[in-house]
């Protein structure tokens, strides 16, 4: 498949600082760009998009993806290392390496999941658990708690985004002034709503409920 290469564009770092925090993560502090991107540092973050994220797109577009789908997998890798090394979860030795397999993993997952929902697409409908069923109402129930938390604007993005609209349709329907601030935009919220989710104690006991 043949991608198209699109402009570069800044990744938005979370609304509070987070320079300083990371003292006692399992992270090689010396490993510069990891550093710039923990602490939102401009010149980092730029070099990260101009080194790297061709490779992800290079891989993504050569298995069946395209450049939006890279750019998605490159946030989605980008967040998971802000929001894991903010958590002290993560261990990074050295951070090219480390994106680069989060990334390929991120999209052989998404790759695995789309072939999931085709093959269930032909299935009878089968009897829920009845746990299964309670867990997921609450997981919802609770996410749409964080959700109405976001302003306007994001909800109003997210909502859109999570239905499938492409960037395209959300610049046209929403009125940016170009791809790259409407991509921006849906990261930064995303990013928002995480953080929500996240930093809710209810989080980690459905973390813990969902592996038993």
């Amino acid at each position: 498949m043949v991608c198209r290469h699109g402009s570069r564009w800044n990744v938005i770092r979370f609304d509070e600082q987070i320079s300083g925090k990371y003292q006692t993560m399992n992270i090689n502090k010396t490993d510069r760009l990891l550093l710039g991107l923990l602490e939102g540092d401009t010149a980092s973050i730029k070099e990260i998009y101009s080194k790297l994220f061709p490779l992800v797109r290079a891989f993504v577009c050569s298995n069946k993806g395209n450049t939006d789908d890279a750019y998605d997998i490159f946030h989605d890798a980008l967040l998971y290392i802000i929001v894991g090394s903010k958590e002290g979860s993560l261990r990074i030795k050295a951070f090219k390496p480390y994106l680069m397999v989060v990334c390929k993993n991120l999209w052989k997952r998404k790759l695995k999941s789309r072939v999931i929902k085709s093959e269930l697409n032909t299935l009878e409908d089968t009897p829920t658990d009845l746990s299964l069923y309670f867990f997921e109402q609450a997981a919802y129930d609770f996410y749409i708690e964080k959700f109405q938390l976001l302003s306007a604007n994001c909800k109003e993005v997210l909502a859109h985004y999570f239905n499938g609209w492409s960037y395209e349709e959300l610049l046209k329907e929403l009125n940016y002034n170009s791809i790259n601030t409407v991509r921006q935009r849906v990261f930064k919220c995303r990013s928002k709503l995480i953080q929500l989710i996240k930093t809710d104690a209810r989080y980690k006991k459905m973390k813990t409920w969902k592996k038993h």
